[in-house]
């Protein structure tokens, strides 16, 4: 039997090596993007701790947040302004309801599905509305959905539902 000496062992190690990285390097080059940075849908909303919704378009920016606190949840919508000191939030409407009820809503709307979702502007559209909605449920698990003229399935419904329990 042929003797290999260590210097071609260590050089077939090093290469076998160097061919791993490589093999590795392609396929986070050609799959990386899509492995691990979309979040994955949150299911079924079972706790809610608060949400922001903030909303620009071409007239100005508003927001919308909910706090929970035990079994009652703080709704309020502000106006965004800008001037000389920066970015000011004045209160336009409050109001108040069961932590459940928003739950619900989130539920109905399968907003635990929007995890993730970036509704990127569609093309033709010279104007629109953009959107930036975070919010902590389930014992502090992010839910993070943002788009330009494009938005998840019911996002209609849950602003409807906003703006019906704040009139």
């Amino acid at each position: 039997m042929k003797q290999v000496s260590k210097r071609t062992v260590i050089i077939t190690a090093a290469a076998a090596v160097l061919l791993c990285a490589i093999i590795a390097g392609v396929i986070f080059m050609f799959f990386g993007r899509n492995l691990g940075n979309k979040p994955e849908p949150i299911g079924e909303i079972t706790q809610f701790e608060s949400l922001t919704l903030h909303i620009s378009g071409m007239r100005g920016s508003e927001e919308y947040e909910i706090i929970a606190d035990g079994g009652t949840a703080q709704i309020a919508h502000y106006q965004i302004r800008y001037g000389g000191e920066g970015e000011n939030r004045e209160l336009l409407q409050s109001a108040e309801c069961d932590t459940q009820e928003v739950i619900d809503i989130l539920n109905e709307c399968k907003a635990g599905k929007w995890n993730g979702f970036h509704g990127a502007h569609p093309k033709g559209v010279l104007d629109g509305t953009m959107f930036n909605l975070t919010a902590s449920v389930n014992g502090g698990k992010k839910l993070k959905a943002s788009g330009s003229q494009n938005f998840p399935k019911n996002y209609g419904t849950f602003t409807q539902w906003l703006h019906d329990k704040l009139a």
